[in-house]
């Protein structure tokens, strides 16, 4: 229930699921309220999916503590608990983000080792596949000992997901030199050079997408307004190129390479971002997701169950040194 454009996008993302992508029906389970979710299955044609019932819904706005404590039969917390029973191996949502985090944490449980969930945005780069920017918000105080789990779980993903055998870490700074950075920074950088990562240093922000490392490690405020800027970005430029297309209407192939490049920028290409650091695959949705972007959501999620996301990072955790006298709290 959880969206702008929710239950009706998220309902006909389920069935483009089906259709396109190949993911069966009796593998999808809808948490919502039955009366509003029955007639748009109809419509799209996905009777067979089961339905959790559920009476309450989050808000976009809402506060999440207020909506973990009051609002225990709420479509997130259902679908939660559907999955902390087995019915169900992962988590989808484009509701309210906070509310998916302290959901997750309190339901399904963060992996042994873990102090604070990250959550992960594939970003596209020059070199084709995606970079895995960590966290993009789901903790903005974040503690040393936090951005150095950061590294080792978005590096299992990259591994398991996307084949990246040693994965490349870099850490988001204002500069690439040696000394820069806050003492935050600085201590980020010593956990990692002393860590088993693939540790290739400071990383500045225009070098998100060189694809010169796999994921960039970075606080979660600072991620959370790098996404913000560069959706809002992407929107200004397309928005700037229809309007010169009008006025000036390109050759049919100029239209269709640019239409392909502005397509590899869209997050709903990408399938929501990873929760890492909880006890199953949990994806967030951007708010606006479309259906689109749901079916790409649904995808991803089937695809980290494949590859077994949560026992790899769950495995290298547990081969990391611990760090005595830190708290990581």
């Amino acid at each position: 229930m959880g969206g702008d454009h929710a239950p009706r996008a998220v309902v006909e993302g389920a069935s483009l699921a089906v259709s396109r992508r190949n993911v069966p029906a009796d593998r999808l389970i809808l948490a919502g309220r039955p009366d509003e979710l029955a007639p748009l299955q109809a419509e799209f044609g996905i009777e067979a999916v089961e339905v959790e019932p559920c009476s309450e819904v989050v808000a976009m706005d809402e506060s999440p503590a207020s909506a973990i404590r009051t609002k225990p039969d709420s479509s997130i917390a259902r679908g939660m608990r559907v999955v902390a029973e087995g019915r169900a191996g992962a988590f989808v949502s484009a509701g309210n983000t906070g509310a998916v985090v302290a959901s997750s944490a309190m339901i399904l449980g963060r992996l042994p080792g873990v102090s604070r969930p990250g959550i992960a945005v594939p970003v596209p780069t020059h070199q084709g596949g995606p970079c895995v920017v960590i966290d993009v918000g789901a903790n903005i105080y974040c503690k040393a000992e936090h951005m150095l789990q950061y590294a080792v779980m978005a590096g299992e993903y990259c591994r398991a997901v996307f084949d990246r055998p040693d994965p490349r870490v870099g850490l988001l700074n204002i500069g690439e030199e040696a000394g820069k950075g806050n003492p935050l920074i600085q201590e980020v950088d010593e956990l990692l050079r002393a860590s088993d990562v693939t540790y290739r240093g400071f990383i500045e922000g225009q070098d998100i997408m060189s694809g010169n490392v796999d994921v960039v490690v970075c606080e979660g405020f600072v991620g959370n307004v790098i996404l913000k800027v560069t959706e809002g970005l992407v929107s200004f430029v397309s928005k700037q190129v229809h309007a010169a297309f009008e006025e000036h209407p390109p050759r049919p192939e100029v239209k269709s390479s640019l239409g392909k490049a502005f397509q590899q920028l869209d997050y709903a290409e990408y399938g929501g971002a990873p929760l890492l650091g909880v006890g199953a695959p949990v994806l967030i949705g951007h708010g606006r997701s479309s259906a689109h972007a749901l079916m790409n959501m649904i995808h991803a999620a089937a695809t980290a169950l494949e590859h077994d996301v949560t026992r790899h990072i769950t495995d290298r955790l547990a081969q990391q040194p611990q760090n005595p006298g830190r708290s990581l709290s």
